[in-house]
C-alpha cells in the first residue's frame, strides 16, 4: 500500500530565485515550505540544489544525501544515453523498434523516466505519464534541464512530452492511439532482495504497489495499435488478464509482449 512520507520543500541555495521556485513548488504540491533547509523537521525534503531538484534526506551525522534525482545529461543515465544507443538491446526489441521504424510510445508508468528517455534517444516519440506528484516534479525538472543542454535539447523538444495524470484514467478516456504502450508497474515484492535498492524502496513508499495492473493492461490493450509491453522481474507472475504473446528475457527481469 502507498505510504504517506513526511516531505517538505526547500533549497540549498539561498537566492531569491531558488527560494521562490521552491515556494511555488510547495504550493503546487500542497507541501510545507522551509526557507532554511537545515531547519525543517521533515524526514524527506524536495530540495533545489546546485545540480537540480532532488529528494534528499539528512543522516544522523547531519550530512545530506540524495535519494532520488533525475539527470539525463550526466551520471548513469547520461552514460546510458551516450553509450547504449543500439536497437539490439532488449528494451528496443520489446518495444518493437526495427530498422527504419520507430514506434510511438506511451510510457504509462514513467517513474524517473529512465526507459522512456532511452527510447526517445533511439528515435521514438515518447509520451511520459506519471501519477505521483513527487516523481512528476523530479522528472519535470530533469527534462527541463535536459532541454537546455546541447546534446539533449533536440531529443526533448522533438520526442518527449510529460503529463501528470493517472494512466488508467487517461487510457480509458483518450482517443489517441500509440503504436506501443509500455508498463513498468510497481508489483508487490515477494522477497527481501526486491527491497535492497534504496531508490526502489523510496519510490515504493511514494507510489505504493500498482494494484490496478489488470485494469491498466485491459485499458492499454484497447488503446495500443500494435503492442503492449510489461516489464516484470524474473519469476514474477503475469499480470491478470490475457496471456502474453511472448517474452523477451533478461538476467533478472523480462518484458512480456502482448500483440
Amino acid at each position: 500500500m502507498k505510504k504517506s512520507l513526511p516531505i517538505s520543500v526547500s533549497s540549498t541555495i539561498n537566492s531569491s530565485t531558488q527560494l521562490h521556485q521552491a515556494k511555488s513548488l510547495a504550493n503546487r504540491l500542497n507541501l510545507p515550505f522551509h526557507p532554511s533547509i537545515g531547519k525543517t523537521d521533515s524526514s524527506y525534503i524536495l530540495a533545489y540544489t546546485a545540480v537540480g531538484l532532488q529528494l534528499v534526506q539528512f543522516a544522523d551525522t547531519g550530512q545530506m544525501r540524495s535519494l532520488l534525482f533525475v539527470d539525463f545529461v550526466k551520471g548513469k543515465n547520461g552514460y546510458r544515453h551516450s553509450r547504449n544507443l543500439t536497437i539490439k538491446q532488449p528494451l528496443a526489441k520489446a518495444i518493437g523498434i526495427k530498422s527504419g521504424f520507430r514506434p510511438s510510445v506511451f510510457d504509462a508508468t514513467a517513474g524517473l523516466g529512465t526507459d522512456g528517455f532511452v527510447l526517445a534517444c533511439l528515435g521514438c516519440k515518447v509520451s511520459l505519464c506519471e501519477r505521483s506528484p513527487i516523481l512528476h516534479a523530479l522528472l519535470e525538472d530533469g527534462i527541463t534541464r535536459a532541454a537546455g543542454e546541447p546534446g539533449t535539447k533536440e531529443i526533448v523538444a522533438d520526442r518527449l512530452d510529460l503529463q501528470f495524470e493517472d494512466s488508467l484514467v487517461f487510457l480509458q478516456q483518450t482517443s489517441k492511439k500509440f503504436h506501443t504502450i509500455y508498463l513498468d508497474p510497481m508489483y508487490p515484492h515477494r522477497t527481501k532482495s526486491a527491497l535492497n535498492k534504496q531508490e526502489m524502496r523510496v519510490i515504493r513508499a511514494l507510489v505504493g504497489d500498482d494494484e490496478d495492473c489488470g485494469g491498466l493492461l485491459e485499458a492499454a490493450l484497447a488503446a495500443a495499435e500494435n503492442r503492449v509491453v510489461i516489464k516484470r522481474s524474473k519469476g514474477a507472475e503475469e499480470v491478470p488478464g490475457p496471456p502474453p504473446s511472448y517474452a523477451v528475457k533478461m538476467k533478472s527481469s523480462r518484458f512480456d509482449i502482448y500483440l
